[in-house]
């Protein structure tokens, strides 16, 4: 840029700059900090924050809701944070196609209150809601009359963090379920006419469980009632050293980003011949990339 032009128009990006500023931190006065993550397909919502945090926070390997103490609004509080939204963003809403309810499990809220949560998104966005599930205690406390329920009063399509189908892999990210659990809460899910999401990451294991990674992944996808309207998701890992599973990773011997965009290729290849072997007919959903890196609101 020549130098004439931009001392003309270094006061309005500074100006610009500042808006910016100032808006960020109106965001998180409202969010109570940064939104931790959004799916690939919902990076531009309107996310609402039913409760805070993750109610497990356990997982070995994450690190996304350490600096937030979990918690469920309150129907009044969560009125007005309704209303602090809708005037922060004023006319730009118009663009927005969606609404997400976060943080990490808001279905898991007591159901009498999560109804009344969604026909107050409902009445003020008028917009399909979209969310995250837990495969650990939603299974345990939501039936598939009350995921009819959440798609009655707006609920589209829910999230759910499997990671992997290897069992092994599961226990060394302590995500406390069994297959057959996580199996089930998506079959109960897509009884009830709500859409899933399956997220999945390459790199799980290690280099030591590799193979037992994919094709067990694999034979549990294949068992899910799976179709049009769904998506299964396959991120790389991000081994953290400042996280429990850091040092297992070590032992396990942690894939390089070429190694995990392999094993992307391989899942994908299992997944869909596994799944046609299982049900004698093609996957119909799409299985596309997730950069956890990039998943922000």
């Amino acid at each position: 840029m020549p130098e004439e032009i931009r001392e003309a128009v270094s006061p309005f990006l500074d100006m610009n700059y500042e808006k910016l500023v100032l808006d960020a931190e109106k965001m998180k006065s409202i969010y109570g900090g940064d939104i931790p993550i959004v799916p690939p397909d919902q990076y531009f919502p309107v996310y609402v924050q039913a409760e805070t945090g993750c109610s497990w926070n356990k997982c070995t390997f994450c690190r996304l809701y350490r600096d937030r103490t979990y918690g469920v609004r309150s129907l009044e509080d969560f009125s007005k944070h309704l209303h602090s939204i809708k005037e922060f963003f004023g006319k730009g809403l118009a663009a927005r196609r969606s609404v997400f309810m976060g943080d990490a499990n808001a279905v898991n809220i007591d159901q009498k209150v999560l109804l009344q949560m969604l026909d107050m998104i409902q009445s003020e966005f008028n917009l399909p809601i979209f969310s995250f599930v837990d495969a650990i205690s939603t299974q345990k406390k939501k039936s598939e009359i009350h995921f009819q329920e959440m798609r009655e009063h707006g609920l589209k399509r829910v999230y759910i963090g499997l990671e992997s189908g290897d069992p092994s892999i599961l226990r060394i990210f302590n995500k406390l379920m069994n297959v057959s659990e996580a199996i089930n809460l998506v079959n109960k899910i897509k009884g009830s006419g709500i859409n899933v999401g399956i997220i999945l990451m390459a790199g799980a294991g290690g280099k030591k469980l590799y193979r037992n990674h994919i094709d067990n992944t694999a034979s549990v996808i294949s068992q899910m009632d799976l179709g049009k309207g769904d998506i299964i998701y396959i991120s790389p890992m991000y081994e953290y050293e400042d996280t429990e599973y850091y040092n297992v990773a070590q032992d396990l011997g942690i894939l390089s980003s070429d190694e995990k965009l392999k094993q992307i290729d391989e899942l994908k290849a299992k997944i869909r011949e596994e799944f046609q072997d299982f049900n004698g007919k093609p996957l119909e959903c799409p299985i596309a990339p997730y950069d956890l890196m990039e998943a922000v609101y």
